[in-house]
C-alpha cells in the first residue's frame, strides 16, 4: 500500500492547532506530524504557508519553531501547480469574487493533484454559487478530509 499524502489548508492548521489539538495538550500527536513532515508527506503550499504564518500567533509559532524544519512542508509553486491553480481558477471564477480570503486555495488543491494526495482543510460544503474546498474536490476527483480524517488515514492511536 501507498503512504498518502497530504496538502494543508491554512484552516486545518488552525482546526489542529487552536480549536481541536493544542500542542500543549497533544504533543505525541504534533511530533507524528512532524515525522509526516520529515517523510515528505505534508504539503502546505506555498500560499497557504504565507497565509499560516500571517494568521496569528499559534500558527505562525508551530510553523517558524525553530529548529524543527517545518519549512520543509513549503511546497513551492511549480509550474505544474501554477498551471492547475489557474484552471481551478479559470473553472471556479466565482471563487475569487468570494472576499479574496480564498487566494491559496487552489493551490492547495494543485498540490494535492501533482501529489496525488488529499486535501485536508477545515472547510465544508460548498456549491457551484459558493465553491469552497470541498466542493471542488469533488469536482476534480480529489480526496478531502478535515484534520481527524487525517489522523484516521495514519491509523494514529494517541495515548
Amino acid at each position: 500500500m501507498t503512504a498518502l499524502t497530504y496538502s494543508l489548508d491554512t484552516s486545518a492548521l488552525i482546526d489542529g492547532i487552536e480549536r481541536f489539538y493544542p500542542r500543549r495538550h497533544f504533543p505525541q500527536l504534533w511530533e507524528r506530524i512532524d515525522a509526516l513532515i520529515a517523510e515528505g508527506r505534508l504539503h502546505i503550499s506555498e500560499e497557504a504557508w504565507a497565509e499560516a504564518i500571517a494568521v496569528d500567533a499559534p500558527v505562525r509559532e508551530w510553523c517558524e519553531e525553530e529548529g524543527m524544519g517545518r519549512e520543509q512542508s513549503m511546497y513551492l509553486t511549480t509550474a505544474a501547480v501554477a498551471a492547475i491553480a489557474g484552471q481551478i481558477g479559470a473553472e471556479f471564477p466565482q471563487w475569487s469574487t468570494q472576499g479574496g480570503k480564498n487566494g491559496a486555495d487552489p493551490f492547495v488543491i494543485a498540490v494535492a493533484e501533482v501529489e496525488s494526495g488529499i486535501v485536508i482543510s477545515g472547510e465544508t460544503n460548498g456549491g457551484p454559487a459558493k465553491p469552497k474546498i470541498p466542493y471542488v474536490c469533488s469536482q476534480r476527483q480529489i480526496g478531502h478530509g478535515k484534520f481527524i480524517d487525517l489522523i484516521r488515514a495514519e491509523d494514529w492511536i494517541i495515548g
